[in-house]
């Protein structure tokens, strides 16, 4: 009996300076922490990121640093677009900015060099290395807000795109680029499409994103409330 007494008491010693060498308490499994996968940024990141770079982590759901077609894709359904239009978007996007931001034959995007992704025939709102330029962003309106409404419509676009143009396909990417924006984020006023000047702020500044898409999950949220609006949801949800 004595003998068992004191292995025990051996034991029970062993396990303490265990336990004081670790510093870790032993923990039950009920207490165990399982980490959430990582989830969408509500606003930009603020610190160091340029202007160009704070616009396309929108897309970087996992914060990585690199943005795959797949987020690519899933952050346009937040913005709005359907499954088919997103599909294609995606591609598109991923395919010309994958390989020159990677360095590499790739359809990931790395955000961290987005700034090797400008095209020509753009607006110079970003410099080279992706800071925001105010001088060029006025410039816009200066030049190209006929009515001086402060917003730009399609007729005022269009000179946009004439007045920038340096090569055919930046000349392309900037008007599908325009054109998918003014789908996105344009107002109505007076029976017509424009991108304001506030709009046009935001989605330079990179904030624009996340705005459009708290307002695309409420009117999604409102649609759900009654079964047209539902019914109407899931088709606009395929295209």
């Amino acid at each position: 009996m004595a003998t068992r007494k004191k292995t025990g008491e051996v034991k029970g010693r062993v396990k303490k300076a265990r336990g004081a060498v670790s510093g870790v308490p032993a923990r039950s499994p009920e207490h165990v922490r399982i980490s959430s996968p990582p989830t969408a940024r509500s606003a930009p990141i603020s610190g160091s990121r340029t202007a160009l770079q704070k616009h396309v982590d929108f897309f970087d759901t996992d914060h990585d640093g690199r943005i795959t077609l797949f987020e690519t894709y899933q952050g346009l359904r937040r913005l709005g677009l359907g499954a088919a239009r997103s599909a294609v978007f995606g591609g598109v996007i991923n395919a010309a900015l994958g390989p020159s931001t990677s360095r590499a034959p790739s359809l990931t995007v790395n955000a961290t060099h987005i700034s090797a992704g400008r095209h020509g025939s753009d607006t110079g709102v970003y410099d080279e290395e992706g800071h925001f330029v105010k001088r060029s962003f006025d410039r816009l309106f200066t030049r190209y807000d006929g009515d001086e409404d402060g917003a730009l419509g399609r007729e005022d676009l269009a000179r946009l795109f004439e007045g920038s143009r340096t090569d055919l396909l930046g000349h392309l990417g900037s008007m599908a680029e325009f054109g998918l924006l003014l789908s996105l984020a344009g107002e109505d006023r007076n029976g017509r499409k424009v991108l304001s000047r506030q709009r046009l702020l935001e989605f330079y500044d990179g904030s624009l994103f996340y705005k459009l898409a708290d307002e695309v999950e409420s009117r999604r949220a409102n649609a759900r409330a009654s079964l047209s609006g539902a019914l109407r949801s899931s088709l606009e949800e395929l295209y």
